[in-house]
């Protein structure tokens, strides 16, 4: 069936370029799915870039929001402007693998969401410990089956899935995991499609991006965390900014021990630990403050 590869972007062109010659380069002829690029308001010549780009990929298709609305927004603009009965969403910052489209769109025939396996360049210390601490659900290491997560990096959806629960909601700040919850809610199941591969090769490069990155991400997944509480099994002490502090140091290691212990693959690259660690701290202390800003 048709597929639609949908793309939401902000103000990174120069990783733009790159994430679309992947895209290009599919095991898959171009006539089996469109490239819908969502142009969520970029003032950095992304409009330029993709009609350039444009010229050489006949089956991609530029939308522009015309001002910055949001991922949620994005995605939902994206939703109404494609034609695809299977939806597959990936991130700008991600090279998709030559058989990425035929296994996600393999996927998707059979399940109704389909979660991408996540690799990381090795080269970049900072890069592998970034994607091991925030991706090591998806990183490639097991057959595929059901998982209870999704990462919005690499997600496929059928479209009247989609369309049935009322699309992304644009009052969340992580609307790939909350779309997940409300699907879980209705007894929907995803799917880990490992053989369905991208690279999340991010511009992040310093300690002190990726420690940033971790507590912002925690400041708006703990209210998801504790409103679907009854699904996630959420802990007691997740839910009080005080006894996240309090506990930081334990929660960081013991979090840390279990993405090593859950994916024997990871324990060959042992020395990220101490940074994965620092990640999780980090994680600690935004969600201490997400908590404690809407209380």
């Amino acid at each position: 069936m048709f597929a639609s590869v949908i793309l939401c972007t902000y103000n990174r062109a120069h990783l733009l370029e790159r994430a679309l010659r992947s895209r290009a380069c599919q095991t898959v002829t171009s006539e089996k799915f469109e490239i819908v690029v969502v142009d969520d308001g970029s003032t950095d010549g992304t409009a330029a870039l993709c009609e350039r780009a444009g010229r050489d990929l006949s089956n991609m298709r530029y939308v522009a929001m015309g001002k910055n609305l949001g991922l949620a927004a994005a995605g939902n603009r994206g939703l109404r402007s494609a034609r695809g009965e299977f939806l597959l969403f990936i991130d700008d910052d991600c090279i998709a693998q030559e058989g990425w489209v035929e296994c996600m769109t393999s996927s998707l025939e059979r399940h109704p969401l389909a979660a991408g396996a996540i690799q990381s360049p090795v080269s970049n210390y900072i890069k592998l410990c970034h994607n091991i601490s925030q991706f090591h659900p998806f990183m490639k290491r097991r057959t595929e089956g059901w998982t209870g997560s999704i990462a919005g990096a690499n997600m496929g959806i059928r479209r009247l899935v989609l369309e049935e629960l009322g699309g992304f909601d644009e009052k969340s700040k992580v609307p790939d995991m909350e779309l997940m919850l409300r699907a879980r809610l209705k007894g929907l199941r995803v799917h880990f499609a490992a053989r369905a591969v991208v690279i999340h090769d991010p511009d992040r490069t310093s300690l002190a991006t990726v420690l940033k990155n971790a507590s912002e991400h925690a400041s708006k997944t703990i209210l998801l965390r504790n409103t679907y509480d009854s699904l996630l099994h959420t802990p007691f002490v997740l839910r009080s900014p005080g006894l996240i502090l309090l506990g930081a140091p334990l929660i960081a290691l013991m979090v840390t021990l279990k993405v090593y212990a859950s994916n024997s693959g990871l324990v060959k690259y042992f020395w990220t630990a101490p940074l994965v660690y620092a990640q999780k701290l980090a994680w600690c202390w935004g969600a201490a403050r997400g908590l404690r800003e809407n209380q």
